[in-house]
This record gives structure tokens, C-alpha cells and sequence, in this order.
């Protein structure tokens, strides 16, 4: 393109929009098709809806627009951008799967000089659509994407068909089990919280319980099994039988809120810690790495598995269509 080198990034990067802009129709695809499929992926978050009667949404947006998004951008002015997000353009892959980019304010900045200047801040979010599998794929945040995903609903007035899919359904909500459906997914850190709930533990049942932990490491230095059994028949008396009805490692993690559990290089389904203590935990998210095979190259991803919010967070930059794609495809399955 002939641009300046010099500046910061972002001078860079706004000088290849404003000559891309610059050119005709044709001349914009041919510079921007070698890039497609990184144009709307990259770090996201993304959930997925599944909505009745989408056969015909691209006919209704045209028809209710008046302005045909796939071939004109929709006129819009900042002063009357709200939260609520409007369509701003479209691009459509197929008859029945396309894109779809929406506006909206999401918030405000502080800008700090002789006056302190509150601004409203404006996001845009991709969606893709698929008219066939009557499937919304929302890239954003969480708690936003619900949002946008009811104005494409609005479109065809299937607002009340609209429902979170569930994705971890049919892994039994176990996202051991999604890294096992990737191309040598490996789970690398997990989130959980106990499965056993017990509100407090008085002094005494703590000090039990470390006297028995003590116990064992005494043991395996003196080998005098007599003391040992000495100390755990002491700590029975004070931890009751009732409690002593629960696995014990699942009462020393009932004392706990939430359990980080992360290993750098190999799967964490590997270790001895982790097969140790996930039968007592509830896994409420976790990273998993995979490998795409992009341009005939194996390339290694991460993402992030919410299991409350029912959402997929892609963690690098690099991310690209393939790579929610293989998401799509394997774990979705939709």
C-alpha cells in the first residue's frame, strides 16, 4: 500500500483503513480477501442462541431496514446510538449463513485535563448467522450477547423462541470431556468449587483435621502405625460420625470456596493432584489447548470454557474463522 512505517500501531492501522476506504468495490475485496478469515475473529468471547423461524431473517432485515445491509451500510449518527445495538452492516458467506455487525454504547471513559469529561464509549459486536440450523452465534461479551442476539430475533419476532443453547449438555457439562472432542485438546487449568458444602468448621474440627494430615506425614517418618491410628481415633471423636460419613478429601475441600488447579505444559487430567480431587469438585470453567490445522500448518489455540455463562472465550489475537469453526463443528455440533 506504499503506507509510512513510522508512529505507533495504531497510526499504522488507521492509514490502512482510510486508503482501504479510499479504493472502489473491487479493488477493497481483492486487498481484503487475503485477510477474511481474521477480519471478525480474533480475542472474543462468544455464546450461542438457538431461535425458531430463521428461514427467512435475511428478507425480513432487508425489508424492515429499508436499506439492504449487504450491499449498503446502514446510515447511523453517534448521538443516537443507546445500549440498545443496531444493525450496521452485513456480509454474506452462502445463501443461508452470513455475518452481521451491530453498534451500540456499552459504557463511558474519563478523559482527565484541565476538566474531567465523561464520554460515552461505542462497541460493535460480529454475529453469524445460520438460517438452516436456526442457530445465532454472538461474538461478545456474555452479558451483552443476549441482547443482541434478541434484536436478530426481533427481526422475524421469534423473541420467545430465543434460548441460550446449552453446549455442555451433551458433555455432561464436564469440560474434561470437550478438550477429549479437539484435536489433542489438553486441559490446562480448571476452575471448581466443592461439591460438599459445610458453612464453618469450629477450631476444633480444623485442628482435627491438620492432626491427621500431621499424622500421616508422622508416619511415614517413624512407620509406628499404632500412633497413627492413636491420632486419627483422636480426630474421630472430634470430627463426629456424621461428618466422618464424607470422603475425607471431600471435607478438607468443604472448607473452600473456589479451587484453581493449573499446569504449564502437560494435560492437568495427568497429574496425580487433579485425579485426586476432581471427584469431589464442581467444575465451574476451564483452558483448554487444541491444535487447528490452518494453511496445512498445526497452530496451537486456547480457550476458555464458561459453564455458567454457557459461553466460549478465545484468548489469542491470532484466532481465526478455522479456529471457531473447529469450536462450532466439534463442540457445538450444530
Amino acid at each position: 500500500m506504499n503506507l509510512s512505517n513510522q508512529g505507533v500501531a495504531f497510526d499504522l492501522a488507521r492509514s490502512i483503513w482510510e486508503t482501504i476506504k479510499s479504493l472502489n468495490s473491487e479493488q477493497r475485496d481483492e486487498k481484503l480477501s487475503h485477510y477474511y478469515n481474521k477480519l471478525l475473529a480474533g480475542r472474543t468471547s462468544v455464546s450461542w442462541f438457538e431461535c425458531e423461524g430463521l428461514g427467512n431473517l435475511k428478507e425480513q432485515i432487508i425489508q424492515k431496514e429499508h436499506v439492504n445491509p449487504f450491499q449498503d451500510k446502514i446510515p447511523y449518527t453517534e448521538r443516537d446510538l443507546t445500549t440498545t445495538p443496531v444493525l450496521r452492516s452485513g456480509a454474506e458467506l452462502d445463501e443461508s449463513t452470513y455475518y452481521l455487525r451491530f453498534l451500540y454504547k456499552d459504557g463511558t471513559r474519563r478523559i482527565m485535563g484541565e476538566d474531567i469529561e465523561v464520554l460515552p464509549t461505542t462497541n460493535t459486536a460480529t454475529v453469524y448467522v445460520n438460517e438452516e440450523t436456526e442457530m445465532i452465534e454472538v461474538r461478545a461479551k456474555p452479558d451483552e450477547a443476549l441482547k443482541i442476539a434478541e434484536v436478530v430475533a426481533g427481526y422475524v419476532r421469534q423473541q420467545i423462541t430465543l434460548n441460550k443453547y446449552n453446549f455442555l449438555a451433551p458433555f455432561g457439562s464436564n469440560v474434561d470431556a470437550i478438550a477429549d472432542a479437539l484435536d489433542q485438546g489438553r486441559l490446562y487449568e480448571s476452575k471448581a468449587f466443592p461439591e460438599t458444602w459445610i458453612e464453618t468448621f469450629s477450631d476444633q474440627e480444623n485442628e482435627a483435621i491438620v492432626n491427621i494430615l500431621s499424622a500421616i506425614d508422622q508416619y511415614y517418618e517413624n512407620e509406628q502405625i499404632d500412633l497413627l491410628q492413636e491420632k486419627l481415633d483422636e480426630a474421630s471423636v472430634v470430627l463426629g460420625e456424621e461428618l466422618l460419613t464424607s470422603p475425607f478429601i471431600a471435607i478438607i475441600l468443604a472448607g473452600m470456596g473456589n479451587v484453581g488447579l493449573k499446569v504449564d505444559e502437560s494435560d492437568l487430567r495427568s497429574t496425580v493432584f487433579y485425579r485426586l480431587l476432581s471427584p469431589y469438585l464442581q467444575t465451574s470453567g476451564g483452558y483448554i489447548k487444541f491444535n487447528v490445522e490452518i494453511d496445512n500448518m498445526n497452530k496451537e489455540f486456547s480457550i476458555q470454557v464458561g459453564v455458567d455463562s454457557k459461553s466460549v472465550y478465545f484468548r489469542s489475537n491470532k484466532t481465526t474463522e478455522e479456529v471457531i469453526k473447529e469450536i462450532r463443528d466439534k463442540v457445538i455440533q450444530v
